[in-house]
């Protein structure tokens, strides 16, 4: 089972289309990860992928495959 992630700052609503999408914007920039196109667009899309992270459940890493 696959989850969207949304999570609003502002006006701006921030969608990540899986676990591994909102894993991948939420660590620091990598040359692999731009050229892999699954980096953060911008330091403020990192960040919000940091605090939706950073409130998901436990449960949620158990139960969603990542790889």
């Amino acid at each position: 089972m696959t989850a969207t992630y949304r999570r609003q700052q502002g006006s701006k609503v921030y969608t990540f289309k899986s676990l591994a999408d909102l894993m991948a914007k939420a660590t620091p920039e990598r040359s692999g990860d731009a050229l892999a196109g699954v980096c953060a667009q911008s330091a403020a899309e990192r960040v919000v992928a940091q605090m939706a992270l950073s409130e998901l459940p436990l449960k949620t890493f158990l139960n969603e495959a990542v790889i």
